[in-house]
């Protein structure tokens, strides 16, 4: 289209998570990027994988509500990845042949 701007891609989300180690806080307070991969399946014919390259976390609030151990919550935003250059990648496996 003429004289149109291309848009800004973004990619975030937010996922709260329950740990044993400090692994994803030590990501987010040095600032390092980590991959988030989120797979959904019904059987061997049809599942679903979305996988965010490098995720960039923001410092947690961390709650400690009881013994179920401590639950951190991350808004996270991924950018375009070095290696893959990009920023997301999706697979959907299914029965179609072609769309």
């Amino acid at each position: 289209i003429e004289g149109a701007d291309p848009g800004m891609a973004a990619l975030t989300g937010r996922v709260e998570v329950r740990f044993a180690d400090t692994a994803l806080i030590t990501q987010a307070i040095d600032g390092t990027p980590c991959e988030l991969v989120f797979a959904w399946s019904l059987g061997a014919n049809a599942s679903f994988t979305f996988t965010a390259h490098a995720v960039y976390l923001p410092r947690p609030r961390i709650e400690i509500p009881g013994p179920q151990g401590i639950q951190a919550t991350f808004d996270w935003q991924a950018a375009k990845a070095v290696s893959p250059a990009r920023m997301c990648t999706a697979v959907l496996v299914n029965t179609v042949a072609t769309y």
